[in-house]
């Protein structure tokens, strides 16, 4: 069965400013949370996966890409290597990380330091839980800040941009759709691949017929987003209220709150969310987002 998946180029709060490419402040600074620079290039927490093989978490930070156990624990960080005829070297910073399967992930972003590789990695792919990489499409050519799925297609905003491409081979080739502008975040409804939901720094927008028109159904900006069942999409505002919304974005209850500002949202086949917070925490609910327990405290 052929993954449907949907990239997105992020340029919502700081990230227009940011994605310099090198992740972290300045060589060798002692951070107080290794696993997150507020200091450094946005976005400061770019993504948040879980692996159904183990159920670990993965984030995707500014410092590198970092490994959560499920019961919660210290991240540890994990580095990868990605060979391509133009170049080769690490890669963990800077990236955003989505698995596709168990162990199976795709990402995008920017090689860390000393690398041969060009500074936008385009669609990558591992199939060892990201200890070796390969390239997919769009090396040297795309940089995409979020990655989602539904269905057999593959959607890819580009960075900064208000342009998305669409692909129904795995990101082999692609077709193009236009956003309502550059985008923070965006999900789509894992039953129907039609039905989207993106945010941005001026609200947020849905569309039904796979992003070929869209609607602003609220002006809440740089929302998070998980879509986890088709009448399941939830997100989480700036300051942590969390909402759910039945009707693909239409209208929305209020659930819980996670505190602090978000960074990214996620939720596991089991119907867990799991959310990370600027300051490097990264809580769980298992009640629908009414209630959130710490799995990383900074």
């Amino acid at each position: 069965m052929r993954w449907t998946l949907i990239l997105v180029a992020l340029a919502g709060a700081g990230l227009l400013a940011g994605c310099g490419g090198g992740g972290g402040s300045s060589p060798g600074a002692a951070l107080a949370v290794p696993w997150v620079d507020p200091d450094g290039d946005a976005p400061y927490i770019g993504s948040l996966s879980v692996n159904p093989g183990d159920g670990s978490l993965l984030m995707g930070t500014n410092t590198g890409l970092f490994e959560i156990p499920n019961a919660g624990g210290t991240p540890a960080k994990v580095t990868g290597k990605l060979k391509t005829p133009g170049g080769e070297g690490d890669v963990s910073e800077a990236l955003v990380a989505r698995f596709t399967g168990p162990d199976e992930l795709i990402a995008s972003g920017h090689p860390s330091g000393d690398s041969t590789l060009p500074t936008a990695l385009g669609l990558i792919r591992s199939g060892d839980a990201g200890k070796t990489w390969e390239s997919v499409s769009e090396l040297g050519k795309s940089d995409f800040h979020a990655l989602a799925r539904s269905g057999d297609v593959l959607v890819a905003p580009l960075y900064g941009q208000a342009q998305i491409l669409l692909s129904r081979d795995g990101g082999k080739t692609f077709e193009p759709r236009v956003a309502p502008m550059a985008l923070v975040d965006l999900a789509a409804d894992p039953d129907d691949p039609k039905r989207w939901a993106a945010t941005s720094e001026s609200g947020i927008f849905v569309s039904v017929d796979e992003g070929r028109t869209w609607r602003q159904r609220d002006p809440t900006p740089n929302v998070r987003l998980a879509w986890r069942a088709s009448d399941e999409l939830y997100r989480i505002d700036p300051g942590g209220p969390v909402k759910v919304s039945a009707d693909g974005g239409e209208t929305w209850q209020d659930r819980g709150s996670t505190g602090g500002e978000p960074q990214a949202l996620t939720s596991d086949d089991a119907g867990a969310l799991y959310a990370a917070t600027l300051d490097g925490k990264v809580q769980k609910s298992e009640d629908g987002g009414k209630s959130w327990t710490a799995l990383v405290t900074p």
